[in-house]
């Protein structure tokens, strides 16, 4: 039951970066504000992989779950760079 959880907020996640590409392409302003985004969450996204024992045990969740949810947050963020470059 958790993979059909785990595949679900990747689907949203994936829908929702598609939305910040099509929203970055209507105005150069935009642009650079979905361009922070991104790179704001990059930089959470690498902090929460260097940080991961010390974050688990703050999370109260184990360690392979959140590895598993940053695998599924690098993958999202993957599918919506390509549509984000390619609209």
């Amino acid at each position: 039951m958790r993979a059909v959880y785990l595949a679900n907020y990747f689907v949203a996640g994936c829908i929702a970066f598609s939305l910040l590409g099509w929203i970055a392409s209507l105005h150069p302003i935009t642009f650079r504000a979905v361009l922070c985004l991104l790179a704001a969450t990059t930089i959470i996204w690498c902090l929460s992989w260097l940080l991961d024992f010390s974050l688990s045990s703050a999370l109260k969740i184990s360690v392979s779950d959140l590895q598993a949810y940053l695998i599924a947050a690098g993958a999202m963020f993957l599918v919506g760079l390509g549509v984000f470059l390619c609209t």
